[in-house]
């Protein structure tokens, strides 16, 4: 956790941004961000976790002691070959569209087939009370 403060004021240097930056994005107050910056602290994982975002990096790469920045890919989709989780989380949200307009279809199959979509027993009731036979 030691190259922490290194490896913030690196991704600070090419970002060009100050601490007042990344506390206005994040929210981190600035007296915990210079704390972070001399190494008097150490972040939370969360407190980590959003700096990095707003920094464009990883958090692995800004805990770790490799010397090349890894950039975090926000508009790219990494391949669902490499990242199983991530095909599944793209299989999920296909299956709940696909309920979705199920049960759209399907209330609208029903509004169309009954015609008192408020009580349509009502109308049965109706046509037997008219043509009901009588007892003699």
């Amino acid at each position: 956790m030691s190259d922490f403060p290194e490896k913030l004021r690196q991704a600070m240097h090419e970002k060009r941004c100050s601490s007042a930056n990344i506390a206005r994005a994040t929210g981190i107050n600035p007296s915990v961000l210079s704390r972070y910056l001399s190494g008097a602290n150490k972040p939370s994982s969360d407190n980590i976790l959003v700096i990095s975002q707003y920094l464009n990096v990883s958090p692995e790469w800004l805990l770790s002691s490799s010397d090349a920045p890894e950039l975090l890919k926000k508009n790219q989709a990494i391949s669902s070959a490499t990242d199983p989780l991530l095909k599944i989380i793209e299989v999920q949200e296909e299956l709940i569209n696909n309920l979705q307009k199920q049960v759209k279809e399907w209330d609208y199959y029903k509004a169309k087939k009954t015609k008192n979509p408020t009580n349509p027993s009502k109308q049965k009731v109706g046509f037997l009370k008219k043509h009901k036979k009588t007892k003699k």
